[in-house]
């Protein structure tokens, strides 16, 4: 579907261990299925350095972190409010 439509994809992916190479790895079949990615949205305790290192190396920008476990309407929103880089939703 995502191929067939080529809208952009926004990864969301956990912060914590493992998640470099996870997300490296996903970023890298987006790109090579010709699927623009808007951005990456991580999820989890902050980590500062997985979060360069995904940029850097992922050529890609984290447009937003989330530590909600309780995921509804309410949180999100929240979320999205206080955590999110909102300048990358803008047309």
């Amino acid at each position: 579907m995502m191929v067939k439509f080529k809208l952009p994809v926004i990864l969301a992916a956990r912060s914590g261990l493992g998640t470099i190479n996870h997300t490296l790895l996903t970023l890298a079949a987006l790109h090579a299925a010709e699927l623009p990615v808007h951005g990456v949205v991580l999820i989890g305790d902050q980590n500062r350095e997985n979060r360069e290192t995904i940029e850097k190396f992922g050529h890609v920008r984290v447009i937003g972190e989330s530590q909600a476990a309780h995921l509804h309407r309410t949180a999100l929103m929240q979320v999205f409010l206080n955590h999110f880089d909102r300048s990358a939703f803008a047309q």
